[in-house]
């Protein structure tokens, strides 16, 4: 079962900001903002997947891309944090689905009230 779902928009000015996460327990620091949005800018500016290991996590996340590309909105990654000893390939299709749900939601804000929601439906997998 993953610690918890995260939202990362970039500002060119400022960085890595976070835009919202569940459950509100969770420890956010900017250096993790910072290595997760890192780990998908890296690779390519296209939609996609990555997973890093930290120290006492991993992370699968999905980036919406930069550019004619992007899906739904530029700049933003969805990301799980999950417990060191789990395996972020598991993860990859339900976070296809959670992506494109608080992706299509960013405009409006009303990505907020849906994360609770489909964290539950993390517990599934």
């Amino acid at each position: 079962m993953p610690v918890g779902i995260l939202v990362i928009r970039w500002d060119n000015e400022i960085g890595p900001i976070n835009e919202g996460f569940y459950p509100e327990t969770l420890k956010i620091t900017n250096n993790l903002l910072t290595q997760v949005y890192s780990s998908h800018r890296y690779q390519s500016l296209k939609p996609g997947f990555a997973s890093i290991s930290l120290r006492n996590n991993k992370v699968v996340s999905f980036f919406s891309g930069v550019g004619e590309d992007h899906i739904s909105v530029e700049n933003y990654v969805v990301a799980l944090l999950l417990r060191r000893d789990e395996k972020p390939n598991r993860y990859r299709e339900i976070l296809k689905t959670i992506a494109a749900e608080i992706l299509d939601k960013i405009q409006d804000g009303n990505f907020k009230k849906v994360l609770p929601n489909l964290y539950k439906d993390l517990a599934k997998i």
